[in-house]
């Protein structure tokens, strides 16, 4: 039998009541670039897919209650530090800045709001392969990281220091861990 799951996450579709404002942001944030347009859609994309983004204009929507049900943010994955790190430094010279910056264990992530309220989190994965990545979430440091606040507060500032002054991956992907803390793989060689 034919393997019948999903390859990808393909798109995200955002309704909004201010189509221009948000293909700016998203053009800017995600160095997007729009495909297609007219005065209700617009598809947007940072990479080679037709689209990742899609906006559809609604005068009628009204706003989401604080708290709602329903997904809490979009993620987007960078390859590695240099990549989180420059478009921080890019958004910060556009005056957009995270509203909330955390080292997860396995992922360093910068969370922003778009003009609509939506989180947008920009991440890198602090571990080289994804089975370590799985270790980490199927293992006994998750009991640590996956109560609330999902892990730790540092400054993006000092990210950038770090990477600017040579740091390694793994020195970078500890930013923010209080000194003792243990996030690790629990891979068998």
């Amino acid at each position: 039998m034919a393997n019948s799951k999903p390859k990808y996450i393909s798109h995200v579709l955002c309704r909004t009541r201010q189509l221009d404002t948000m293909i700016g942001w998203y053009e800017t944030v995600l160095q997007a670039k729009v495909y297609y347009r007219n005065e209700l859609l617009a598809f947007l994309s940072f990479d080679d897919e037709h689209h990742r983004i899609a906006l559809a204009q609604s005068d009628i929507a009204v706003e989401r209650p604080a708290q709602a049900v329903g997904v809490e943010h979009i993620c987007f994955g960078f390859e590695d530090f240099a990549g989180l790190v420059q478009t921080y430094e890019r958004l910060k010279q556009e005056e957009i800045l995270p509203e909330r910056p955390v080292n997860h264990g396995m992922t360093t992530s910068l969370y922003y709001r778009d003009p609509d309220g939506n989180r947008i989190e920009l991440t890198v994965d602090n571990f080289l392969t994804k089975a370590e990545g799985v270790a980490v979430i199927t293992g006994k440091d998750m009991e640590y990281l996956g109560r609330p606040p999902f892990g730790f507060s540092f400054d993006p500032d000092e990210l950038v220091r770090l990477y600017r002054s040579g740091a390694s991956h793994a020195q970078l992907a500890r930013i923010g861990m209080p000194e003792g803390a243990v996030i690790a793989p629990h891979v068998s060689d």
